[in-house]
């Protein structure tokens, strides 16, 4: 009778390491997944946030040598020499005393 309960006490607590075992074994599975996850989630978004800081680095590129562009164009519209260029070209104009000779088109 003796052994009989000390079998059925070791099987009992036997089982209870078990069933301990296995819901460590499920908690540690469960928070590696919330883990992997949430690195997941941050990978994703911080490849998202590289990516357009790459994009609006490359259209401040393009903003800067734009804004030089019209520094320098409005440079040039501040010289007589090119307003006068800019009249005989673009409105046929010419000064006191010339003639007007345009080709055949």
């Amino acid at each position: 009778m003796k052994r009989t309960r000390q079998k059925i006490k070791t099987n009992h607590q036997n089982r209870k390491w078990v069933r301990i075992r296995l819901s460590s074994i499920l908690v540690l599975c469960f928070a590696l997944a919330v883990v992997g996850s949430s690195a997941w989630q941050i990978w994703k978004l911080r490849t998202h946030v590289e990516g357009q800081l790459a994009n609006l680095d490359q259209e401040k590129a393009t903003s800067l040598q734009h804004q030089e562009q019209l520094k320098n164009e409005i440079t040039m519209l501040n010289t007589p020499s090119y307003i006068e260029q800019l009249a005989r070209e673009k409105l046929g104009l010419v000064k006191h005393g010339e003639i007007l000779i345009s080709p055949k088109k």
